[in-house]
């Protein structure tokens, strides 16, 4: 039985799906010619005796049970954003226990708790979510944890003479049109995926749809949709230096904005250090205009223009 062709996944890896006397073993690679060659020498390790394909799901390691975990999501065609939390988890969390068999993890309150120290309650909540669903997924089920309790925490924003004052300091920044798009309620991955055609200057509304995020390699991958159904959606230019900056630039082809997340977080820092307030970044930006449209509904929705949803 020859080894299947590779198939291209979203994220650009390439994907295939190994069947040896039963069992599934699925393999991603960079390359097509790459996963084939692994597909191969699986095959061959196993038909020559070197390989157990056949051994107890729980005599997989945990690190095994993730690698598998991760490869069928990213073939069901999960987001590269959430592959690459998956990957990360992996390769960041449960370090002791990692390359030890399923059988033989027993303290895992002790290993969980050791990460728990210095990582935040929703963190901790992702990190042991994915580790069961793919121990799960092997048949092996953990038992509960004392988890950390999930307290929310509120995001910090500026006030409204604050967010005055940070729209003047950021007359002189070069990135100025993306701190005010975050102003307006963008994610800083929504702000990156705006192009010039979804600016409407005449209507003075801008059409906010897909997403740019980073893939396990932490590269750029654009979304065609967005992290929720109601993200996808028209917002009115409010803020009447954003239409001024937008109606200043002179090439209006492309993305509206160039620059990466990190960039964008740092200026917004920078900014809020030259208004004289307290460091919020991108996202406490957005947070800001969510804050007080919540309380102040006028802001939200203008005579003649669409209304903004969150």
């Amino acid at each position: 039985m020859k080894v299947p062709e590779p198939r291209k996944l979203k994220s650009g890896n390439w994907f295939i799906q190994l069947r040896l006397n039963g069992v599934s073993v699925p393999i991603t690679a960079s390359t097509a010619k790459e996963c084939k060659r692994q597909a191969e020498l699986i095959k061959a390790e196993h038909r020559a005796g070197k390989r157990d394909a056949i051994k107890s799901k729980s005599d997989l390691t945990l690190r095994e049970a993730c690698e598998r975990h991760i490869a069928r999501k990213e073939n069901s065609g999960r987001s590269p954003e959430t592959i690459q939390g998956y990957d990360v988890i992996m390769r960041s969390r449960f370090q002791s226990v990692m390359d030890r068999k399923l059988s033989d993890i027993k303290d895992r309150q002790a290993v969980y708790d050791a990460d728990a120290k210095n990582l935040a309650s929703k963190t901790m909540a992702n990190t042991w979510a994915f580790i069961r669903a793919a121990c799960k997924a092997e048949g092996v089920i953990l038992p509960d944890l004392e988890t950390v309790a999930q307290n929310r925490t509120e995001h910090a924003f500026l006030e409204p003479d604050e967010i005055n004052a940070f729209i003047r300091a950021s007359e002189t920044d070069k990135h100025r049109i993306a701190l005010l798009l975050a102003l307006h309620s963008c994610r800083a991955s929504e702000i990156l995926a705006i192009d010039w055609t979804d600016v409407d200057l005449n209507h003075e509304r801008i059409r906010i749809r897909g997403a740019i995020v980073r893939d396990k390699h932490n590269k750029p991958v654009e979304k065609e949709k967005n992290k929720t159904e109601d993200s996808t959606r028209f917002i009115p230019i409010f803020i009447p230096e954003l239409k001024a900056a937008l109606t200043a630039v002179t090439d209006k082809t492309g993305k509206v904005v160039t620059i990466n997340e990190n960039t964008l977080f740092r200026h917004a820092n920078a900014v809020c250090d030259a208004a004289g307030v307290n460091r919020v970044g991108t996202h406490g930006l957005r947070h800001s205009f969510v804050k007080h449209t919540t309380n102040n509904r006028q802001l939200s929705e203008a005579p003649g223009k669409a209304p903004c949803r969150r």
